[in-house]
């Protein structure tokens, strides 16, 4: 048989199967209606009553898009032509199969900027969509979007919250760079946004995060008239604040030291001000705040617990404003405007306290200083930014942040009795702490084309404290004894980095990112100076731990978010990181893994799993209340700390857009978590070997949080609740038993409401219930005779009380709870608005623990358990001019 023939036949065994097979051709009558459903039920009811099955690409053909037929006996092309080709979908028949495939040549880009149509800032987080595909996407931290679609596509849609959605035409077919200005409105009543199309909940692939607008922070209640980002932060499930009244964050069980709190991209070291009771952001420059609790993005590394992202204002590039607000504690001014108009912008604020002038006799008298002393303790902070637009393709940006706290102690004084014994005796004391923030950052942002942006950013920041005490003692008697003393100690660290992303946008459901980032640490742990100088002793000078110790932190990154079908999402990323440092290198790989899928009745599933490492750790003091803590590096016998943390949870918003709800379980596991062996105070803590007084162990957090808000409304708020445990476990620790670690907070609950009253007031509250944290105290004691005290007369026994201390954190301290209120009123006038604010801080005086101690009692002369409660009702009241 000829080669020729042999292929005939070859063909006609193959064609003659697939032509009985295919049993319908192109004259095939169909009949079809449909009523504004998707193309994929189309195709779902062809295959059923005609046998013709569809092959397409979910990820390239949009088959969510919604038509309308009716159909009766038509012949198949031309239901194809309807159905498909009018919807720039091009069909091809392969064998018994219809192929769908999509033109290059019949899709466009639309990217830019969405932006305040008043001043000019860009808004993060702006939803971008396409309301008849039903496809869209959000602006990044710049303010961008990029979005891919049919060329045919008639209108686009952008909305964000208290600003007036748009819908905006589009009448040519061509790639296009457009930037979208929204108008800000009065009162968040009057965002009513009744398309139903927006993106939801359980749309979103991340979870464990939390987006903050400026607006809800502004309308929580003040405690002493100030807003506060983290106090905000803290009551949202997972996270708590520590000590009553304080700004400090506790996410998910973790240690202060282990949240990356960024300000523009610039790490803080220490986020708040006096004494831990507001934070170091000062509100009226905040344009937005994402914290993450876990399912961390890969594009974050360094820190186990949390990342607080904190994004400053731009400034106004067309006008000028300004705010000046003055409260009960503190006042704050802020200047915004254009430097050159519609390509330079400006923003400066200031903030100050002035409790130091108001209330300094009140705290001599109570600390009994005398007539000589003084007491006074304040911060002030700043920030600045410069925003410049250099082309439509390049913009950079410049921003800078400096704060600081001061308190001094002085005592200049006469006595008449030493201990009870009559003898006079002069002595003057000089306490002053200072600590304060520096954070610099210069970012420059470039668009590649449509698909591809890029930020680099170069920025610096240092954390510092330092204290000095000076003591003199002279008696005034024959022996004229005397005796000086004199100690420094002062801490700080600095970091200085380099940071470039990438971000592509092929499509609306895929996004790519990927960089690098280089840091250059400096640390230096508790330098200690101390003079002893009396008639007595020879001068002593002694210098601890004067050593600079430097390192080199360097990372990579790539991060892939997409859609896979109509129902999954998938996010998938890698972090890898090293750390050089005094002669060692270590190196991590972290993979970062988020999935959502979505079920039935619109309920998202979602599970994410986390890897995390941390180089740098923290000394906290466990002796005082001040921030004398102190960073150090990793070292060989202090390794880095590393934690892997899945969780899975379920989401919805309800077909209204007006609740949301969402439920998550979560497990942390953290290796070479540090805990002192004993309490440790400043000094201890400086010295060289610091690293013999601590130790490494595990950790373990895991839990429950549910969130019920409500997003529209005159009435808005959120009801919150965390079931959670937190535990450690070191060799030499409670004899190496696990224990309840110090942040362990078994039930916490959160309601927070804002009810707006007309267009001028409205009402906030916020109601808290945390059960008592974990408490180490002495579990018994016994009394001890000791030498008579040299300062005692001789006949005078001197009995001491010494402790037994059993296992660690073995009690708790009592439940607390509180209820803040606050009311708002705003007037409007032509170019002016007077806003008015009065918050009542635990409006029902409710005694919450600060810390426990023992006192003994004159009468009985045994010692009991004392609780300080530091916090009473406090009223507050603010006025505020913003132009």
């Amino acid at each position: 048989m000829s080669l020729a023939r042999k292929l005939l036949l070859g063909l006609l065994f193959v064609w003659i199967p697939m032509q009985v097979l295919a049993s319908w051709n192109w004259r095939t009558k169909i009949s079809l209606r449909l009523n504004n459903q998707p193309l994929s039920t189309a195709c779902l009811i062809i295959e059923k009553e005609y046998g013709i099955h569809f092959s397409y690409s979910r990820d390239v053909v949009k088959m969510n898009r919604l038509v309308s037929l009716d159909a009766k006996e038509m012949p198949l092309r031309r239901v194809l032509d309807l159905l498909f080709t009018e919807n720039g979908i091009q069909y091809k028949r392969i064998g018994d199969q219809l192929v769908l495939t999509v033109k290059q040549s019949n899709t466009r880009t639309i990217s830019g900027f969405v932006e305040d149509a008043r001043t000019g800032e860009k808004l993060i987080g702006a939803t971008v969509y396409f309301p008849k595909l039903q496809v869209g996407t959000t602006t990044n931290q710049f303010g961008y979007y990029s979005l891919t679609t049919a060329k045919d596509t008639t209108s686009l849609m952008v909305t964000y919250v208290s600003y007036s959605p748009v819908r905006i035409p589009l009448k040519d077919d061509d790639n296009k760079q457009m930037n979208i200005r929204l108008s800000p409105i009065n009162t968040l009543q009057e965002v009513e946004i009744t398309d139903n199309n927006l993106p939801r909940l359980q749309e979103q692939t991340q979870m464990s995060k939390v987006g903050l607008a400026v607006s809800q922070v502004k309308a929580m209640p003040r405690m002493l008239g100030e807003t506060d980002v983290l106090r905000t932060i803290q009551a949202m499930p997972g996270v708590s604040g520590g000590m009553e009244g304080t700004s400090g964050l506790h996410v998910r069980g973790g240690s202060p030291d282990q949240n990356l709190i960024l300000l523009d991209g610039t790490p803080v070291y220490n986020s708040t001000h006096l004494f831990g009771l507001f934070s170091v952001f000062n509100p009226d420059i905040i344009k937005n705040v994402d914290l993450y609790k876990g399912a961390f993005p890969a594009r974050y590394g360094g820190r186990l617990s949390s990342v607080v992202d904190i994004s400053m204002k731009d400034g106004d590039m067309h006008g000028y404003h300004g705010e000046v607000s003055l409260g009960l504690i503190a006042s704050r001014v802020v200047i915004e405007g254009p430097i050159w108009k519609g390509k330079t912008s400006f923003i400066v604020t200031g903030r100050r306290t002035y409790a130091d002038l108001l209330a300094q006799d009140a705290a001599v008298n109570a600390l009994k200083l005398g007539d000589q002393g003084e007491f006074w303790a304040y911060f002030f902070d700043a920030n600045a930014k410069i925003n410049h637009i250099f082309s439509p393709k390049d913009r950079l940006f410049l921003s800078a942040y400096g704060g600081r706290d001061n308190m001094r102690m002085l005592r200049d004084k006469d006595f008449d009795s030493l201990n009870g014994t009559p003898k006079r005796y002069h002595e003057k004391m000089n306490f002053t702490l200072g600590w304060g923030n520096q954070a610099y950052a210069l970012r420059w942002n470039h668009i590649y084309n449509p698909k591809l942006f890029s930020n680099v950013t170069l920025n610096y920041s240092q954390f510092h404290f330092g204290t000095e005490y000076k003591y003199k003692y002279e008696a005034r008697d024959a022996l004229n004894e005397s005796d000086s003393m004199y100690g420094h100690y002062f801490s700080k660290v600095q970091n200085t980095g380099a940071k470039i992303d990438f971000e592509y946008r092929p499509n609306p459901i895929h996004t790519f990112r990927f960089g690098a980032q280089a840091t250059f640490h400096i640390f230096q742990p508790g330098i200690t100076r101390f003079t002893n100088i009396s008639d007595s002793l020879q001068l002593t000078d002694t210098t601890y731990n004067n050593i600079t110790n430097k390192g080199v932190e360097l990372s990579l990154y790539w991060e892939d978010d997409f859609k896979i079908g109509d129902s999954m999402y998938l996010n998938l990323g890698t972090h890898a990181s090293s750390f050089l440092v005094s002669g060692r290198s270590y190196f991590s790989v972290q993979p970062r893994l988020g999935f959502r899928y979505l079920l039935p009745r619109k309920w998202a599933f979602k599970i994410s799993y986390t890897s995390m490492a941390q180089y740098i750790h923290l000394l906290t003091n466990n002796a005082t209340y001040l921030p004398t803590d102190l960073w150090v590096a990793a070292t060989k016998k202090v390794p880095p700390m590393f934690s892997n943390q899945v969780a899975i949870g379920l989401a919805k918003t309800s077909n209204d857009n007006q609740f949301e709800a969402s439920v998550e379980l979560y497990g942390k596991t953290m290796q070479n978590v540090i805990e002192y062996v004993e309490p440790s105070d400043n000094f201890q803590s400086a010295t060289n070997n610091w690293e013999d007084n601590v130790i490494t162990g595990r950790g373990w957090s895991y839990g429950a949080e549910f969130l019920l808000q409500k997003k529209k409304g005159s009435l808005k708020g959120w009801i919150g609740y965390t079931l959670a445990w937190s535990q450690r476990a070191f060799p030499n620790v409670n004899n190496g038993s696990v224990f309840p670690y110090k942040y362990d907070r078994r039930h916490d609950i959160e309601v927070v409401l804002t009810q707006q009253l007309g267009k001028r007031w409205e009402l906030s509250a916020q109601w808290e219930f945390a059960t008592g944290a974990p408490l180490n105290l002495p579990s018994g004691s016994y009394e001890q005779i000791t030498d008579p005290s040299p300062h005692l007369p001789p006949s005078t026994t001197d009995p001491r009380q010494v402790d037994y201390i059993g296992d660690r954190n073995m009690l708790r301290m009592q439940n607390t709870h509180r209820l803040d209120i606050g009311a708002t009123h705003t007037k409007q006038r032509k170019h002016v608005r007077y806003i008015l604010n009065i918050s009542f801080y635990n409006v029902y005086n409710q005694k919450n623990p600060f810390f426990y101690y023992y006192k003994r009692n004159e009468e009985t002369q045994k010692r009991e358990l004392t609780m300080l409660s530091i916090l009473p009702i406090l009223p507050s009241i603010s006025y505020g001019i913003k132009f």
